[in-house]
């Protein structure tokens, strides 16, 4: 688990580095981990992988506002089957509201992220 975790904390770096003001690993054991990355205007990204021999099988990643309100959340929990990027798909703005997501992979999502934040 600890390179893939390693991989993933490197991945935010190359990608978010310039906005990251905070990261914290909250949770590690044998198939999966979460984190928790506090960005420089405040807002958070929290993040759960959970994996099967090495491979990504469950992902969760919640970006919320300074104030905890969500702004978008991905994850490829196997429900919303109407959707046509099943399982992936996102929350934007709560949790009730689901779309298509176009991004399907966690380097995708901090790529989105980064396009998103302010300069």
């Amino acid at each position: 688990m600890l390179p893939l975790l390693q991989a993933r904390i490197a991945d935010i770096w190359a990608i978010l580095a310039d906005c990251v003001a905070e990261l914290a690993v909250v949770r590690v054991d044998y198939h999966a981990f979460k984190l928790k990355v506090v960005l420089t205007d405040g807002s958070s990204l929290r993040i759960n992988e959970q994996y099967r021999q090495g491979v990504l099988e469950q992902y969760a990643y919640y970006w919320l506002a300074p104030d905890g309100q969500l702004c978008v959340g991905w994850d490829n929990a196997p429900h919303h089957r109407d959707l046509d990027t099943f399982p992936h798909h996102k929350h934007v703005g709560s949790q009730e509201n689901r779309v298509l997501s176009a991004e399907s992979t966690p380097t995708e999502i901090l790529v989105a992220i980064r396009h998103s934040l302010p300069e």
